[in-house]
């Protein structure tokens, strides 16, 4: 059984460079400004309309054989509970295209204030995502023994999904930003309130995650949609704020967070979907076979083999339970601030702790009961995974894969005992952070140079989904051979029970930021006839000391494992075919990363009114593989490249065009096969 549940983060690439960068190339709005006696209001409102295409095809390596995929050239498949999304939209087609409001209200009354945002949005291409045939999807027919169909795809909305998923695409109305605010003197010292749903980001982080303000809640499906903001990305909390102005150029900072939220993920089925079984709106996940729609619209998990004369297997569906959910209480963080005007002519350096709770989930599931795993007869395989009666091909299913004796006898034992996978949110995360900001004259008009050192001392990160079905295999008497890696090293948990999905561990994730802006009086600004250029660089790295015999999971690790049996018995399906042994592959000690972005303006292109800016952006992950859900979400060897352009009018309109390209690794890059072009139109008043 395999659910590929890494980090949400891991692989939102362009859509969150193209969030971020909006704010270095945007140009104030005009807002309606009102006054009522004593009370100033300003109302900013940006009406968008966006449309995402897919450019590159379909690469059926990316797609299960459950779904009419393929193996690559060296045996390997993709997860059937990781495809939905490549197997709904094809090249040329529409995978987003929403109509969008974002408004801001800031109204003050002498010191006090009160800011509010809100947005509303549309997306008519969540109507049919996923309806009809195409070229991959569950094979109904084929399964059920009659003449083959077109491929299914895979909707949004089944029996057993309900329309959850289809609505999160769809349509939102969410209100983000609500807060009062006051300013104020403490004796001579100034002071700051804010009181209510906020987003307080602190650090110096920019286009890589996982750092100082890992605590905040993401919304994840915002960034796959064309258009999306930055101020729409980091969800906002309940949270009560002050920032003292203390002498000597010190500032002290506080916060409570008064709830508990978690990111948005991406829905089930659509083309960036984190996952088929806790993306948002899912509600199982598939053990073999896939969920069809049946011609007398029966639904259902498709027949695979026979198990025994009185049994016959299913492709075994495991329902989503409840989530572990962390509670609303006990999220808090300080600050202190520390302005250096006699170092460099200025520099701000900063020291925080923050205790807070998970906003990203953890995948595990329960372990296999004490009736279920009596379908084990252990004397005939010497309670060795590797013994030739267990890890041989025993069966064949509809579509040829092989699947050894022990990979059928846990698959009933999963169904025997309703196994069900769930998220977990950890509580208590601890951070302890450093940064700085300053300027230095390395390139044109003066570079602002940042950086700043999260440690976690107990962060806790996913462990791979095929060592959490080690415990199964404990429970049924399986034990590690001379010589062999262990079946499991985690703490063990009583049949039924749920097994924990994450082990903490220290961390420490840190990154380098520079901002460089040159004028005409540049050479390559002048050449080139441009008004401004900007150019950034982001460096970053995460550490774990302790990574090595751990498991952490990265993309695809759950597909074998280091003990040989328990991959034969649970997921490689090159050992099943006897051909090969995949490499297992875990979260590395070290693993880092870069990205640059550059844009360059025009003002009043080609005589007219109109200022364009084209722009480029570049991700680069250079080494290793980071752990999750948080951190910077590294994946060695694979790029990306966007290139774009963004034509503005009066600071009310806007044009963006943009194209971006996934490369490297394909086997662990989920985005390989998925470049896009994007197109946005907006009205800002």
């Amino acid at each position: 059984m395999s659910f590929n549940i890494v980090s949400p983060i891991l692989r939102y690439r362009g859509p969150v460079a193209a969030a971020i960068v909006a704010i270095f190339a945007a140009t104030p709005a005009f807002a309606v400004e009102l006054k009522f006696g004593e009370i100033e209001a300003h109302i900013d409102t940006t009406i968008s309309a966006s449309a995402g295409m897919r450019v590159a095809a379909q690469n059926c390596t990316h797609i299960s054989i459950y779904n009419k995929g393929c193996t690559d050239s060296a045996g390997r498949t993709a997860d059937v509970n990781n495809d939905d999304g490549d197997v709904n939209v094809e090249r040329g087609e529409l995978f987003s295209a929403p109509i969008k409001v974002v408004s801001e209200l800031d109204a003050k009354y002498q010191n006090y204030g009160l800011f509010v945002r809100g947005k509303a949005y549309y997306d008519p291409v969540a109507r049919n995502l996923g309806d009809g045939d195409g070229n991959y999807g569950p094979l109904a027919n084929a399964y059920l023994g009659a003449p083959e169909a077109p491929p299914q795809r895979r909707p949004l909305k089944d029996a057993l999904r309900g329309d959850d998923a289809y609505m999160r695409q769809l349509r939102g109305l969410k209100l983000l930003d609500a807060y009062a605010y006051g300013n104020f003197d403490l004796g001579d010292l100034p002071l700051n309130v804010r009181v209510g749903r906020q987003a307080v980001n602190w650090g110096e982080s920019t286009f890589i995650q996982g750092g100082i303000s890992s605590f905040l809640p993401i919304d994840v499906s915002a960034l796959y949609q064309p258009g999306t903001e930055l101020k729409e990305v980091f969800l906002p909390q309940n949270t009560a704020y002050m920032s003292l102005g203390l002498p000597n150029n010190f500032t002290f900072e506080a916060m409570y967070i008064m709830e508990w939220e978690k990111s948005v993920l991406p829905a089930c089925g659509s083309l960036f979907g984190v996952s088929d079984t806790l993306g948002d709106g899912c509600a199982y996940g598939m053990l073999r076979g896939e969920y069809y729609s049946n011609a007398d619209g029966s639904k259902g998990p498709v027949p695979l083999f026979p198990f025994t004369p009185e049994f016959n297997s299913l492709a075994v569906l495991v329902h989503r339970s409840p989530s572990q959910e962390a509670r609303n209480s006990g999220q808090w963080g300080m600050a202190t601030r520390y302005y250096a005007d006699w170092l460099n002519d200025g520099t701000e350096m900063g020291l925080y702790f923050v205790n807070f709770h998970s906003k990203l989930p953890i995948a595990t599931f329960t372990a296999d009961t004490a009736e279920g795993l009596d379908v084990f007869v252990l004397d005939a395989y010497n309670h060795n995974l590797n013994s030739p009666d267990c890890a041989t091909p025993a069966f064949i299913d509809p579509v040829g894969q092989p699947i050894t004796a022990c990979q059928a006898y846990m698959g009933a034992a999963a169904m025997l005992s309703n196994k069900t996978v769930l998220a977990q949110y950890p509580e208590n995360i601890h951070m302890l952070g450093a940064s700085f900001n300053t300027t230095i004259p390395i390139i044109g008009d003066g570079t602002a140079l940042s950086g700043e050192l999260a440690y976690y001392s107990n962060m806790p990160f996913q462990v791979d989904i095929t060592e959490l079905q080690g415990v199964d295999a404990v429970n049924a008497g399986f034990e590690a051979q001379p010589g062999e890696a262990p079946i499991y090293t985690g703490p063990m948990v009583a049949p039924g029970q749920v097994i924990q999905g994450y082990r903490r561990t220290k961390a420490m994730v840190g990154q380098i930021y520079t901002l460089s802006t040159l004028t005409p009086s540049n050479w390559f600004v002048n050449m080139t006839g441009g008004d401004l250029m900007a150019l950034v660089s982001n460096f970053g790295f995460q550490y774990l000391p302790d990574a090595d015999g751990n498991r952490f999971a990265i993309p695809m690790s759950f597909a074998t494992h280091a003990n040989s049996g328990l991959a034969a018995a649970v997921g490689d399906p090159c050992i099943a075919a006897g051909t090969c042994h995949i490499q297992a592959q875990y979260a590395s000690a070290f693993s880092w990363g870069y990205r640059l972005y550059g844009f360059e303006n025009f003002d009043s292109a080609f005589g007219t009114a109109w200022t364009l800016a084209p722009k480029i952006i570049w991700y680069h992950d250079v080494s290793g593989y980071s752990a999750g859900p948080i951190g910077p979400g590294f994946v060695e060897g694979t790029k990306s490249l966007t290139l774009g352009i963004d034509a503005k009018y009066q600071s009310r309109y806007n044009l963006g065009l943009s194209y971006t390209t996934y490369m490297g690794n394909p086997y662990r890059n989920a985005n390989y096969d998925k470049d896009f072009v994007s197109l946005t139109a907006s009205y800002a008043f």
